[in-house]
């Protein structure tokens, strides 16, 4: 899956270059900021989902967070979703908010679902977070308070992901020197049918000083057993912060 902006070209000729190289899907910023405020939209929008969707490619949307506190997160879902209805994109489409500036509080977990609540409030139920795995290394983002169960993380120059439960990897910002970011899609919750259910698993979030007998004496767990649920052994290192799936 590529994600675009108006860096990026949006012709036709383009579009089919992407698609010889295997790019499912494609997800395109629409807007930055709010209307009163920055309201910046893409210019080249319309033409990049036409094109996209032209030669068989999944297109979904994101917006560029700028939002300080929920009242901001609010309105700028609505400048989002004013644009997300005037590209005609319909509820089939992933609607993600883009997490990595530094405007956004420290503590971004609230305000985050604040705005992908209202997005989903209007009618589009897909949505997702956006966002480097070191937000979630510093606990800026919280993957167990968040509404989304995808996680689309940024970790460039490495062999994985880095964060836990991640559901697609952006791992490069010049795929094939094309100067497109590229992600894997591990879930298919973008080049798929964008439905992927809520997971009924319960996880447990690592604390300083805690072990793998520590965390499964604490829910009545065999520690093999816990570690085997999170494909690992118990001779593996846990870390703070780290998610651990207990059920």
């Amino acid at each position: 899956m590529a994600d675009l902006s108006s860096h990026n070209p949006d012709s036709l000729s383009f579009f089919r270059q992407l698609s010889d190289v295997g790019v499912k899907a494609v997800i395109i910023k629409l807007t930055e900021g709010s209307n009163p405020g920055t309201a910046y939209a893409n210019p080249k929008a319309a033409k990049q989902i036409k094109n996209a969707k032209s030669v068989g490619m999944k297109v979904h949307a994101y917006h560029f967070a700028r939002f300080r506190n929920n009242a901001d997160a609010v309105l700028e879902a609505d400048w989002f979703l004013k644009n997300v209805k005037k590209q005609g994109l319909r509820d089939n489409s992933a609607m993600v908010v883009d997490v990595e500036s530094k405007e956004i509080p420290n503590d971004a977990t609230v305000p985050v679902n604040a705005f992908l609540k209202q997005v989903q409030k209007h009618g589009y139920p897909n949505v997702d977070v956006y966002s480097s795995a070191s937000w979630y290394w510093e606990r800026r983002l919280d993957q167990y308070q968040l509404i989304p169960n995808n996680f689309w993380i940024a970790n460039y120059g490495v062999s994985k992901p880095g964060v836990n439960n991640t559901g697609t990897w952006q791992f490069t910002n010049n795929y094939m020197g094309m100067k497109v970011d590229m992600s894997y899609d591990f879930f298919n919750f973008y080049t798929g049918e964008c439905r992927k259910k809520p997971s009924s698993a319960q996880y447990h979030i690592v604390l300083p000083g805690e072990s793998w007998w520590g965390i499964a004496h604490k829910y009545g767990l065999n520690m093999n057993h816990l570690a085997e649920l999170n494909g690992a052994t118990i001779k593996a290192v846990i870390h703070p912060g780290d998610r651990l799936r207990i059920r």
